[in-house]
């Protein structure tokens, strides 16, 4: 595996834990305002923010097991070489 790959595998994984955090405030921001307005919105529209947060708090955790095996590969690499 080239070193350069390893620098997209780290990329990937911040671009997806910065994403799923959106997703996850954006969801929590959605949830907030259904319990906050009047009249009080649908139970749907709570339940699909509630899935939409935990999808993002899923890539969250997804995305940092990504960034966990980039960097455990790269010390692996850094162990081989040296």
């Amino acid at each position: 595996m080239q070193v350069g790959g390893l620098g997209g595998a780290f990329s990937a994984g911040l671009a997806g834990i910065q994403k799923g955090q959106e997703q996850v405030t954006q969801a929590a921001q959605e949830v907030a305002s259904a319990n906050t307005q009047r009249p009080v919105q649908p139970s749907q529209d709570i339940a699909k923010s509630l899935t939409d947060e935990q999808q993002g708090q899923h890539q969250v955790a997804a995305s940092a097991k990504v960034l966990d095996s980039a960097n455990q590969t790269l010390g692996s690499l850094v162990d081989i070489t040296v």
